[in-house]
């Protein structure tokens, strides 16, 4: 595994980008000074400190009573463990606030049954629509036909849209891809075309999905 691809390992489970690099490179010295950590990661020494104090708090690194002090990193299962821990805490205090305000929101909002249908709502953000993507298609029952581009192909397989659609045809669901097929992309559309349904629209630039024939989720660039 590459250094980047670790850095970003370390960051899904919890640890900011400064945190992540000084983590890693401090696991690689043993055991070093802010100043060493701070010359080997390529961060300032203010962020470094900054994401040293965060990891001691945390009790992700070991600090010795050495001047200056030197600091290690704990063993990679022990930090999994840790925050593991952390998680199972947000989780269960986020559960007993979720049962706090669904007790008082009756009368905070003086509204008793469900809200309102939503007919139209706007999602900013690459990573929001593509983080809804994959929920989106999960609803289907009958249907999915997506017209889509090659990038649009890719971000969709990476989010992890494929494996839901794939899911989705195991239920029942009938499933349609529409794209420009090129030479350009003609590897990469076979391989699509393996497991879902492919059809060739010629000069297709749009993007947009629609499931059951009664909601849509269409891609707007500005």
């Amino acid at each position: 595994m590459r250094l980047a691809e670790a850095t970003e390992q370390l960051r899904r489970i919890g640890l900011s980008r400064y945190e992540a690099v000084v983590f890693i490179n401090l696991a690689r010295a043993g055991a070093a000074t802010a100043g060493e950590i701070a010359r080997m990661s390529g961060v300032n020494r203010v962020q470094t400190y900054r994401a040293l104090d965060s990891l001691e708090g945390r009790g992700l690194v070991e600090v010795t009573l050495d001047r200056p002090k030197r600091y290690a990193a704990r063993a990679m299962n022990q930090v999994f463990d840790m925050i593991a821990e952390e998680k199972r805490t947000e989780l269960e205090s986020l559960e007993m606030i979720r049962k706090s305000l669904l007790l008082a929101w009756p009368k905070l909002s003086g509204r008793t049954g469900e809200p309102p249908s939503v007919r139209l709502q706007v999602i900013k953000g690459r990573a929001r629509i593509y983080k809804t993507l994959p929920r989106f298609v999960g609803t289907a029952k009958r249907e999915v036909l997506a017209f889509t581009t090659t990038k649009g192909i890719q971000r969709s397989y990476r989010a992890g849209v494929n494996d839901v659609l794939i899911e989705a045809m195991r239920r029942g669901v009938k499933a349609k891809l529409l794209a420009d097929i090129s030479a350009s992309n003609a590897a990469l559309m076979g391989r699509v075309a393996q497991h879902v349904p492919l059809r060739h629209v010629d000069r297709q630039r749009g993007r947009f999905i629609i499931v059951d024939r009664e909601s849509i989720l269409a891609f707007l660039v500005q």
